[in-house]
């Protein structure tokens, strides 16, 4: 039961977010050329770029999340070093 309605669920917001997508390409039709520096790109409707966008972000960010938090993550104090009796 759990494990269906999990499943309704999931592809209830997948299918309301690629509505979501539709609509918001579908108004924003308008050409647009991006610039990066001195790179310009080919114009592109501003309803791509944007649905573009939104899909690079839930891409990489589940895939950056990991690494974010193993580079944040505490490390454990250093152990001092127990000199040997033929150290002493």
């Amino acid at each position: 039961m759990l494990k269906t309605t999990l499943h309704l669920i999931t592809t209830t917001t997948a299918a309301v977010l690629a509505l979501f997508c539709a609509v918001l390409a579908y108004q924003n039709a308008t050409p647009v050329q991006l610039s990066f520096f001195l790179a310009k790109s080919i114009e592109l409707p501003l309803g791509f770029v944007l649905v573009s966008a939104i899909a690079l972000g839930l891409v990489l960010v589940p895939l950056l999340i990991p690494l974010l938090r193993q580079l944040t993550k505490p490390h454990p104090p250093a152990q001092p070093r127990r000199r040997s009796k033929t150290q002493a």
